[in-house]
């Protein structure tokens, strides 16, 4: 049976594999862009364009009025490259979901979202898994975007608990192919730190160990949530963890390889000891302290219910550069 999708963030990494996936199946696709973002690749694809603001209500109800479901994927990025202003980081990831939520109440839809790990309490014993409790708010220590995507989330369990129809994925390190080039390699996103290596332009980054996951099966798993989902679930989307050898270093250096470049990203100092280390890559250079359990998580359970095999960084990365090549970006 087919189905209406809006997707919020479709121009995006994960947003535009959702799209290219839906019109695969059949399904009547809307997806919420800015003004003045290229939405060339979408319509290519047969994805119907409503231009809007996310942060603004009256759009995203708008854009979702004869949606069976909405798939969230629109937010300011963080790490070393994203947005620090904090009142975008509201603005986009706070008052967006909040104006999700809304318009899917209003019109009967269904919600999955596009959720991160990042704020995750990691003990350094116990892997990750669905229902892994989140770490309690440090100012001192986390990023604009850990602390806005966190209460994004807190807001979508409030509603869950309420009974409402919503559902949650939570990516790792989202990279690779994608139907909109362009945005697939903006400066926040992985994609970007990939070519910036291979480019020779990254001669260093935090040695953090992070599930590296393609864009792709982050797309597929938010699908699969509505046909096998049930309210209220919650899957990982972290890739393989059997890839716990690749922290950024490596996983930039392998990309390297790939490349046929002869550059190699070497691992910073840790914060405590080098403070640079913090003044050159942000907030995100702390989590090079956080010990992690090896394997980092475990998704035996999103693989249950979803039926869907993640996918090796030793698959995935190789794509990925060939992918690049195809798109004139090395």
């Amino acid at each position: 049976m087919t189905r209406t999708i809006m997707v919020t963030g479709g121009t995006g990494l994960v947003g535009a594999n959702v799209c290219g996936f839906a019109r695969e199946a059949g399904d009547t696709v809307v997806a919420l862009v800015r003004d003045g973002s290229d939405s060339a690749a979408l319509e290519a694809l047969g994805v119907t364009i409503v231009r809007g603001d996310i942060s603004m209500a009256a759009d995203v109800l708008r854009a979702s009025e004869s949606a069976d479901a909405i798939v969230h994927c629109a937010a300011v990025l963080g790490g070393t490259y994203g947005v620090n202003d904090p009142a975008v980081h509201d603005a986009v990831n706070i008052g967006g979901m909040t104006n999700v939520l809304d318009a899917a109440a209003d019109h009967g839809s269904r919600v999955v979202y596009i959720s991160t790990t990042a704020f995750f309490l990691s003990d350094g014993v116990t892997p990750w898994v669905e229902t892994t409790p989140y770490s309690p708010a440090n100012p001192e220590s986390e990023s604009n975007y850990t602390r806005s995507k966190r209460a994004a989330q807190q807001q979508l369990d409030a509603r869950a608990e309420t009974g409402q129809d919503v559902q949650s994925v939570f990516p790792g390190a989202i990279y690779g192919p994608s139907p909109a080039a362009e945005r697939a390699v903006e400066i926040a996103g992985q994609n970007a730190m990939i070519l910036r290596a291979i480019r020779g332009d990254l001669p260093r980054y935090p040695a953090i160990s992070v599930g590296w996951v393609l864009g792709e099966q982050v797309a597929r798993r938010a699908l699969l949530a509505l046909d096998r989902g049930a309210p209220g679930g919650r899957y990982l989307a972290m890739g393989d963890n059997r890839d716990k050898e690749y922290s950024f270093p490596a996983f930039l250096s392998y990309a390297c390889e790939l490349a046929g470049v002869d550059h190699r990203v070497a691992p910073t100092p840790k914060p405590s000891e080098d403070p640079t280390v913090v003044e050159e890559f942000g907030m995100f250079a702390y989590a090079s302290e956080v010990k992690k359990p090896e394997p980092a998580f475990d998704d035996s359970e999103t693989q249950r219910i979803l039926g869907d095999a993640p996918v090796p960084v030793a698959e995935g990365l190789p794509r990925t550069v060939e992918w690049f090549r195809t798109v004139g970006e090395i």
